[in-house]
């Protein structure tokens, strides 16, 4: 299951079964505002990205994660907690 943890105000590092795989926070130095969203390991292709709204860069890097996992196991969902 991946799990966001919060950091910071809209700043959370992302888990896969515990495991530290990457990160997800806001940047208001664009003009726009944007989720930034990071892939900590090494995978092939796109590992970081960006998106509009926490649930679209969730989305993102899920679907970026389900890729390189691989569709043997049920695709992850996102459980937040504060700590």
């Amino acid at each position: 299951m991946l799990t966001l943890r919060l950091i910071d105000p809209d700043d959370y590092t992302v888990h896969d079964d515990g495991q530290l795989i990457g990160r997800i926070r806001y940047t208001g130095e664009h003009a726009a505002g944007l989720w930034l969203w990071t892939i900590i390991v090494p995978i092939p292709g796109a590992s970081s990205g960006d998106a509009k709204t926490l649930d679209e860069a969730k989305a993102r890097f899920k679907s970026v994660w389900v890729a390189f996992k691989g569709k043997r196991r049920s695709a992850p969902t996102f459980s937040r907690h504060m700590g």
